[in-house]
């Protein structure tokens, strides 16, 4: 796909090598017009374009994340909704998902947290806002309090896959119109602080360390405001779903964890895990919740094993 003709000729016109323009169209599906702008400056530090190579377009997401919590944070904190970070690739870079701050944190955080502390920070709804322009995903987020913290989370080495800033979230699929809803990643967006790794944000990271069981159970709550069928994915199909590197695979250890953190958040909310039976098994894949490695699993193999189905017992 190219880009829209007008910026074509333009970065022809200067001359921009086709490899460095892949890389950069790449960046614009996910990340819009800002890449573009981004791009223009360095461009401009250059005696010219045609010597920009590929590596040199890495350094322009970091300034699309800064440039991007500046202007947005702000407006977070004050409750107000902005377009997302990461756009839909079917929209080609045309429009992006949008974040929506919501009003504190639901009743249900509280019960699963306890005595524990809540983060500093504001929960942010995302719609469509998921790395990969997956349609229909909804994430959950905890944007940290102070803008520099955001910042410094932003920056921080991980996987950074929904909204900058964020510590982890929740993700999941939502078929509206069937009422349908797949919880398939409780993930970090940034790692977890280890010897050199991430010590800058060691701080902050404890301050936000339950970020995993508010965003589950700020999603749990979200869904059953909307009287959804509820599914969630298992940790022994976290691999298969993600369609993970067998080189690098999902370490039994996360697998526990993720199981665990979904029991934990499942039991405060007095609700039970079940496995799907064939009636559930024929509205998942009636649905547009499970992405094609599921799906294909799903068909191949059945859902039980795979996810769970949530409900009153």
């Amino acid at each position: 796909m190219p880009f829209p003709e007008h910026i074509d000729r333009v970065l022809d016109a200067y001359r921009v090598p086709a490899d460095t323009k892949a890389a950069l169209y790449d960046l614009y599906l996910s990340m819009g017009n800002d890449v573009l702008e981004v791009f223009a400056d360095l461009a401009d530090g250059v005696t010219s374009a045609a010597m920009l190579a590929p590596d040199d377009t890495l350094v322009i997401r970091e300034q699309v994340v800064e440039r991007f919590l500046r202007r947005n944070h702000p407006l977070w904190m004050a409750g107000k909704p902005t377009s997302s970070l990461w756009h839909p690739r079917v929209a080609e870079g045309r429009a992006s998902g949008a974040a929506i701050p919501m009003s504190g944190f639901p009743d249900l955080v509280q019960q699963v947290l306890g005595e524990q502390p809540l983060p500093d920070g504001v929960l942010v709804l995302g719609r469509n806002a998921h790395y990969g322009g997956r349609a229909d995903t909804v994430s959950f987020d905890v944007i940290p309090r102070e803008l520099d913290d955001a910042l410094a989370a932003g920056k921080a080495e991980g996987q950074q896959h929904t909204l900058p800033g964020s510590i982890g979230e929740t993700s999941a699929t939502y078929d509206s119109v069937r009422n349908v809803a797949l919880i398939w990643e409780v993930q970090p967006n940034v790692y977890k602080p280890a010897g050199d790794r991430n010590r800058a944000i060691a701080k902050l990271w404890r301050r936000h360390r339950n970020w995993h069981l508010v965003t589950l159970s700020a999603a749990m709550a979200w869904f059953r405001a909307q009287n959804a069928t509820v599914f969630v994915l298992r940790g022994d199909a976290l691999a298969i779903t993600h369609e993970v590197n067998p080189a690098k695979p999902v370490s039994e250890r996360i697998a526990e964890l993720h199981d665990r953190t979904v029991e934990e958040v499942i039991r405060a909310a007095g609700l039970v895990l079940s496995e799907p039976d064939e009636g559930d098994e024929l509205v998942l894949l009636d649905s547009e919740v499970m992405n094609h490695a599921l799906r294909k699993h799903v068909l191949v193999q059945g859902a039980r094993g795979s996810v769970w189905k949530t409900g009153t017992g």
